[in-house]
């Protein structure tokens, strides 16, 4: 049994790194502002032009080299950063349904998306709602593994998160930064 003290410690290091990954998504997410808005309401429109070294504005693959590099930032990076939303999402439920925990991400990244092209904050992108339920999934899919291995205790799981989460969070973004 874990004292009280050590799971208020836990507790509050979780919930700092929490709020810190959310400030740096805010950052990450709504840094650019567009003179216009700009949707793409076509679900794989961008992730098959970017996969494929097609220009989506001329349709040229004259750039195909330069095109793919940025894909590939773009697809991980994309999924990379909504890791730690599964695992928090799955980490704070109650009901550890994993089905609801990749919704409530799904939903998350929505609502950016609104955000970004309302605001003109970024390009409203369902392609960018489909890569990012993908990495909520990954990270409910990591969270529900550590549970598992914790044989569904769900302290040792929070205290195994609170350890590892800021090391993944910094050689995610470091990996991220590598690769643009």
């Amino acid at each position: 049994m874990i004292s009280r003290k050590k799971q208020i410690l836990i507790n509050c290091l979780l919930y700092s790194v929490l709020a810190f990954y959310i400030v740096l998504l805010i950052c990450i997410l709504f840094r650019q502002r567009h003179a216009a808005r700009s949707a793409n309401l076509i679900p794989l429109r961008g992730i098959l032009a970017f996969l494929t070294g097609t220009d989506l504005t001329t349709g040229s693959t004259a750039q195909a080299v330069f095109i793919k590099g940025l894909a590939l930032s773009n697809l991980l990076g994309n999924i990379v950063i909504f890791v730690p939303m599964g695992v928090y999402a799955h980490l704070l439920s109650k009901k550890k349904a994993v089905w609801r925990s990749v919704l409530l991400v799904v939903a998350i990244s929505m609502a950016v998306e609104v955000v970004q092209y309302v605001f003109m904050l970024g390009i409203g992108d369902i392609d960018d709602v489909i890569l990012n339920g993908i990495g909520g999934l990954a990270g409910v899919l990591l969270y529900q593994g550590i549970y598992r291995l914790c044989r569904a205790d769900d302290w040792k799981a929070r205290c195994i998160t609170a350890a590892a989460a800021p090391i993944a969070g910094v050689l995610s973004f470091l990996i991220l930064i590598g690769l643009n």
